[in-house]
């Protein structure tokens, strides 16, 4: 299957392929946007233990600065704005 890949890909052998799927190098966007096409794959499956940490840094970092911008002193019509998206943000990356 690696052949059939390097080949999609345009390169003359599999090596590339292989030293992609062992974690031995990067992949390109060519070569994620090729998978994410080729198996109906997600982009952020490749790299999900470095998502999870941004995600959970994330929310953390949402949840202060809501705290933050909820403070009486704070409040106004741009902050209830931000506010709202940044709470719809947390219930999107939580479910």
């Amino acid at each position: 299957m690696q052949e059939d890949i390097a080949f999609l890909y345009g390169q003359p052998d599999s090596a590339k392929i292989s030293r992609y799927e062992k974690g031995q190098r990067e992949p390109t966007k060519e070569i994620l946007l090729l998978y994410h096409h080729l198996f109906n794959s997600s982009i952020e499956t490749f790299f999900e233990p470095e998502s999870r940490l941004i995600k959970e840094s994330l929310i953390n970092r949402i949840k202060y600065l809501t705290h933050e911008l909820k403070k009486e002193e704070q409040i106004t019509l741009k902050n209830t704005s931000k506010i709202k998206f940044l709470e719809q943000v947390i219930i999107r990356l939580t479910n």
